[in-house]
């Protein structure tokens, strides 16, 4: 392996840190296996005039292989729906595959050479689309879970897809820490959690000893990759259902505190409803019935999805 010229990369990200997260995930993965160079192109926020433009040239076909560019990437990578088109246009003029980690827009997707789309959304069968069990990520199982160690992180508001009421939420955290008494918990939150819940869990951590809060804004570069790696459990509320799949990414009991859906059938939902009939996690009702947790998750997609693009293109890198 050691042997051989690196896969060259080019990744583009946009300004969603979850998704520059899948991306990555995928490209540390993919390290596991093969030498990798990798070049990053950061996409500036979006308005209509650039998205205009895009598919203007997208749709007029003027980009042309030119003598003068760079060396040819391998492979194009990207995840979010305004990196589609800067990659499909970046393959037209240097060449490459282009991969990415979700369904594209109607009708990008025949264009793609690989989609790896999460099951809940119910691809329909083709030869450029791989499911997964949710999105590949950065998180990975160190083997460091202390059993004494829990986490718990809350969402927030989103007007399309569920309603947000701080005292439900907050009542379930409540009987969570009260049930497992014998853990020292960190409460964290998200950039989408109201500023009245915030006050709440810090006021909620006060009153026990083995409790303590640290919000979104006191956190850092890798901060919740480091507390997933050492927490035993995890509590994430319905509506972070990225935060649910690293969480079993890195191998941590995970429990679901729920939210009141807007309609049925929404895709979060469907996830989660997934992954609890699979028994990858457990409902915030079930556990209270019997506290009890599922086994330890073994979830890998980003290294599953790795070894797909090797095995489809390189396989001689697989060995």
């Amino acid at each position: 392996m050691h042997n051989q010229p690196p896969l060259c990369i080019t990744a583009f990200y946009d300004t969603r840190p979850g998704h520059v997260k899948q991306t990555r995930g995928l490209i540390h993965a993919l390290k596991e296996f093969t030498p990798v160079q990798a070049a990053e192109v950061f996409l500036p926020d979006y308005n209509l005039s650039r998205i205009f433009h895009d598919w203007l040239g997208f749709l007029g076909g003027k980009l042309k292989n030119k003598k003068s560019d760079p060396a040819k990437p391998d492979l194009i990578l990207g995840t979010g729906t305004h990196t589609h088109i800067p990659m499909l246009l970046h393959r037209r003029r240097h060449g490459g595959k282009v991969v990415t980690c979700m369904t594209p827009e109607w009708p990008l997707a025949k264009y793609m050479d690989l989609c790896f789309i999460p099951e809940h959304d119910t691809p329909k069968a083709a030869d450029n689309i791989v499911t997964t069990v949710g999105p590949p990520n950065t998180a990975v199982n160190r083997d460091i879970h202390d059993p004494l160690q829990g986490l718990v992180v809350i969402g927030g508001i989103d007007s399309k897809t569920h309603h947000w009421h701080n005292e439900k939420m907050a009542d379930q955290v409540r009987r969570i820490l009260d049930i497992q008494p014998h853990i020292s918990w960190t409460l964290s939150t998200s950039p989408r959690t109201p500023h009245t819940m915030v006050h709440i869990l810090a006021d909620l951590a006060k009153t026990g000893s083995n409790t303590r809060f640290i919000p979104f804004e006191q956190t850092g570069p890798g901060w919740i990759e480091n507390r997933y790696a050492e927490s035993n459990v995890v509590w994430v509320s319905a509506d972070s259902v990225s935060m649910v799949y690293e969480a079993l990414s890195a191998g941590c009991r995970v429990g679901i505190l729920p939210v009141d859906w807007k309609k049925k059938g929404v895709r979060l939902a469907r996830a989660i409803a997934l992954l609890e009939k699979n028994n990858k996690i457990v409902s915030f009702a079930s556990f209270m019935q019997d506290a009890v947790y599922p086994d330890h998750s073994h979830l890998n997609e980003a290294r599953r999805c790795a070894a797909k693009i090797l095995e489809r293109w390189w396989p001689d890198r697989l060995q």
